[in-house]
């Protein structure tokens, strides 16, 4: 029995997932992508179209400290730049307090304004810790309304306000400051207005004049508030723009999201990584017309792609068994319908055109293929043999894989084993009659024996067997065959499948050879099939299958 080759990983897979791999996954969900973008996009646009409109208005006031009392004529300025942070900063909550709302509310009121209907906020602009007057000197007053002209008249009422009531404040001070001096210096009479005591009064008393006359607050307005023109709320562009962002990123994320929840395969290297077996074919779906065909495609086209992946197939399976140990060979899927029947019939016909001796035994005695696919009746076959119905000689059936003169009738299998090679031809034995204890027949000494027989007769014996996963006859023949060989259709597999598959294949007795992949639909025959591209010398490029016959639906079985 000949020893399964080592399973040798491929770069892709000693790697990783790699940027190709992520830009796959991308693609072949890119609808994914454009609906929940273009959902957000709409949906963010559409919600802020709807939103009431909103006006903003702004006055800007700037900070200018006090002149330098002790020598106004200089122009200095006091220098304290904490001082300016702290009054800065406390303009917000300065406008928002009930006497300031109530000194801007009156003067709404005496334009015939309403008193509601808008906020208002105050901004520092710029680096309010700046020590000239840049922008960091410059607070704004916020106002915003659903009316322009309200949101303008507010924001100016309340810069106005807070200036008159800075400058109503200073001048309180100052004025409280004149009086005590006053009252100090009455204490003086006679010969003490004479003394430095009261010298320092007086000039104390000059100064806080000429702050009283000079005082404006520190603040002034320096620029006016004027009626917006465009809102600021809503932005349906913006939103718009936000939302093609969010769902781009929605759509990527989720595409992902159910990448982990996918457990299809997507390339042939994958299902080689979960069944640990190298890749001995990668065969394209027939097209509508090759299904559709009474014959095979290897003996109808024999220059199609899919011709030119059985001949590759068995190319690779004679390096796997270069001792020539593989006298039996069984295919078999995980599932029905994956196109193993198929596949044995066309590889059968392959290898006879090479010159091998080729039987091929229909062993799935539950959904019996072989005889359809070559044209034979069905009235005895491996049932009948096992069961003693008929003999095995009498039951075999040729096939021509080259049309030829005469009559299949009077084929003898004798001569046919003596011949130095196949002549072209191939033997089935079909299933016979389906019985209703398949698996115990497969299973049977006799059916045992049978296989024992045509292995002493021929160069290679292929078995059709049952899906290994729905039933237990694969399991039963294992230990009568040499070799297995294993299809997956990628538009069937899925990674759970392949896994119990890989533990099932681990179990059986016979060599595993390798895995035959079937191309999903649609798949293009540059990105798989390499062969496809070639073109015979006789041939013009309009007498080449096109790429997308060859990716068409296929049989199955």
């Amino acid at each position: 029995m000949a020893t399964p080759p080592e399973y040798r990983p491929s770069d892709e897979e000693r790697e990783g997932l790699t940027l190709r791999d992520y830009l796959g996954v991308l693609w072949r969900r890119k609808w994914v992508i454009i609906f929940v973008t273009v959902v957000t996009t709409l949906a963010a646009f559409g919600f802020s179209y709807r939103q009431a409109k909103v006006y903003e208005a702004r006055a800007d006031l700037i900070y200018e400290q006090q002149l330098d009392v002790s020598n106004p004529l200089t122009g200095q300025t006091y220098s304290d730049p904490n001082q300016r942070v702290v009054e800065l900063n406390a303009v917000d909550a300065v406008i928002k307090s009930p006497p300031m709302t109530q000194r801007a509310d009156d003067l709404l009121e005496a334009q015939d304004l309403p008193t509601t209907g808008f906020d208002v906020r105050s901004e520092v602009v710029g680096d309010a810790g700046a020590s000239t007057a840049q922008p960091g000197n410059v607070v704004s007053i916020l106002a915003t309304s659903g009316e322009p002209e309200l949101a303008a008249a507010a924001a100016q009422a309340y810069a106005d306000a807070f200036v008159a009531w800075r400058e109503e404040r200073m001048d309180n001070q100052i004025d409280a400051a004149i009086d005590a001096i006053k009252v100090e210096m009455s204490d003086y009479t006679g010969v003490a207005k004479e003394s430095s005591d009261y010298m320092i009064l007086s000039q104390r008393l000059r100064d806080l004049q000429i702050l009283r006359a000079t005082t404006t607050g520190n603040f002034r307005v320096l620029v006016p508030a004027t009626v917006p023109e465009s809102p600021i709320e809503p932005q349906p562009v913006r939103s718009a723009v936000l939302g093609f962002a969010v769902g781009l990123l929605l759509g990527i994320g989720l595409v992902f999201l159910l990448e982990q929840f996918d457990t299809r395969v997507r390339r042939p290297d994958d299902v080689a990584a979960v069944l640990h077996q190298p890749i001995l074919a990668r065969i394209p779906r027939l097209s509508r017309e090759q299904a559709k065909s009474p014959q095979l495609v290897t003996m109808a086209h024999p220059a199609d792609p899919v011709s030119e992946a059985f001949r590759l197939m068995r190319t690779n399976l004679a390096f796997m068994d270069v001792d020539d140990k593989v006298k039996t060979l069984m295919v078999t899927s995980s599932l029905q319908g994956e196109g193993k029947s198929v596949l044995v019939a066309n590889l059968a016909v392959t290898l006879a055109l090479a010159g091998k001796k080729v039987i091929v035994v229909d062993a799935d005695l539950r959904r019996p293929r072989q005889h359809r696919l070559f044209g034979l009746h069905n009235e005895a076959g491996g049932s009948t043999v096992a069961s003693g119905s008929s003999g095995l000689e009498a039951t075999l059936q040729p096939v021509d894989v080259v049309p030829q003169n005469g009559d299949l009738t009077q084929a003898d299998f004798a001569a046919w084993v003596a011949a130095t090679d196949a002549v072209s031809r191939l033997w089935v034995l079909t299933s016979g009659p389906i019985p209703p204890n398949p698996g115990e027949i497969v299973a049977s000494q006799r059916f045992s024996q049978i296989l024992t027989r045509l292995r002493k007769e021929a160069d290679l014996v292929l078995v059709d067997s049952p899906a290994m996963l729905a039933v237990g006859d694969t399991s039963a023949l294992a230990s009568e065959v040499d070799g297995l060989v294993y299809l997956v259709d990628m538009d069937k597999a899925r990674r759970p499948v392949l896994q119990a598959a890989a533990d099932q294949l681990y179990r059986l007795p016979c060599a595993m050879l390798g895995v035959a992949v079937r191309l999903p639909a649609g798949a293009r025959s540059d990105r798989y099939a390499y062969y496809a591209r070639y073109r015979y010398a006789d041939e013009s490029p309009r007498d080449q299958p096109s790429a997308k016959g060859a990716a068409g639906v296929g049989q199955s079985s």
